[in-house]
């Protein structure tokens, strides 16, 4: 039976059961086998979402009689089922593991922002153990525990994982080839996000995952705000270029980098920058070439950065004499990340120039004009 099925079946089980009560409010004898239809539809549902089959007798009836004689709770029935045999031999990946959380845990699909930080996390080496703990404190499962009358409970299972061997279950029923544009789309969030190598069974979470459906702005966000990126402390000026070359697939241009990081100094977040990047017909492209789907914005939490790393940077101006280039590459060195106006770059130069500021950053180009005539002038 799917999940969906399973959600729709077993409200209708507890609805029913609640129009019991309203029959015969007041009977303490009516009340005690609503509670007992709610606790047994609650392990009913587990045994079809976690383990996708109906549930045996003996099961139903031994996890029925814990919770109703309050020896478990919810949060210790999760575990009872995330890590029993019969739910580690499904092998499941990163990916379809996160997934079965939401579904078991908040009865919902994942939202893509959501669903790529605990990826993230996994890959980063966070236990399964971890995550689970994460769905089953939270209110959205406090929320599910009431509707079938049950104790939420509470729980910290981080030091416990599941060992994967073996294929996806998942995967397995409906696999899709892992390509060599996917692997490569795969690799290059980390070399261009994450700035190293790729460790072998993350790369391979990670294709697998867009082969089988996994949107790209999803997978590129796991990458992006994952806790291993936060940990660079990158400055706002950073940021915006590692997602030229993650996003965009190329080195950035001054304006660019300036209109951007300007709107980050003017209080946007980096998920809202992000989704500017997401939106771009050279994202789209990439996506297209890899052969995934683009997918699109991710949520706002709001996350911020630094202005600046305080390094020094030499950057550069084109000049242009009357609007005719003629002089390249003059420069100086700046604080990374502050806002150059050109024309204070020509001390010496008693000629009026024009040109427009620009967010320093080695190698960024800015562009100003002379305005008289200079021909024959020197410039030391």
């Amino acid at each position: 039976m799917k999940m969906k099925e399973v959600w729709k079946r077993t409200t209708a089980f507890v609805t029913a059961a609640a129009i019991s009560i309203g029959m015969f409010a007041g009977s303490p004898v009516t009340a005690k086998a609503a509670d007992e239809a709610g606790i047994r539809a609650f392990v009913t549902r587990m045994y079809e979402v976690c383990l996708d089959r109906e549930p045996d007798a003996a099961g139903l009836d031994d996890w029925s009689n814990r919770l109703a004689t309050g020896q478990e709770q919810g949060a210790n029935i999760a575990f009872g089922f995330i890590f029993s045999e019969e739910f580690r031999n499904l092998n499941l990946c990163n990916e379809h593991y996160v997934d079965a959380m939401y579904e078991a845990f908040f009865n919902r699909e994942p939202d893509a922002a959501g669903k790529a930080d605990w990826l993230g996390q996994l890959n980063s080496g966070a236990t399964r153990g971890h995550v689970m703990t994460g769905f089953v404190n939270s209110q959205e499962f406090a929320n599910l525990c009431a509707a079938y009358g049950i104790d939420q409970g509470s729980g910290d299972w981080s030091a416990d994982n599941i060992p994967v061997s073996g294929s996806c279950a998942i995967c397995d029923s409906g696999s899709h080839e892992v390509t060599p544009e996917i692997q490569a789309f795969a690799e290059r969030l980390y070399t261009c996000c994450l700035d190293r190598e790729p460790d072998v069974a993350g790369l391979n979470d990670w294709s697998t995952a867009l082969a089988n459906g996994a949107k790209g702005s999803e997978v590129a966000s796991g990458f992006i705000f994952s806790q291993e990126y936060k940990n660079k402390d990158a400055s706002d000026t950073q940021y915006v270029l590692m997602l030229y070359k993650t996003m965009l697939g190329r080195e950035a241009d001054t304006p660019g980098v300036t209109d951007w990081v300007l709107h980050l100094r003017n209080g946007a977040s980096r998920e809202v920058v992000y989704n500017g990047f997401v939106g771009s017909i050279e994202f789209a492209n990439l996506c297209q070439n890899a052969g995934i789907t683009v997918g699109g914005a991710i949520a706002d939490n709001g996350t911020t950065g630094r202005q600046s790393t305080g390094e020094m940077v030499m950057v550069y101006v084109d000049t242009y004499v009357d609007g005719e280039y003629r002089v390249t590459d003059w420069y100086r060195q700046v604080t990374e990340g502050d806002l150059v106006d050109p024309k204070g770059l020509y001390f010496q130069s008693p000629l009026p120039l024009e040109g427009e500021s620009f967010i320093a950053y080695e190698g960024a180009k800015g562009k100003v004009n002379i305005t008289s005539n200079g021909y024959g002038i020197m410039f030391d």
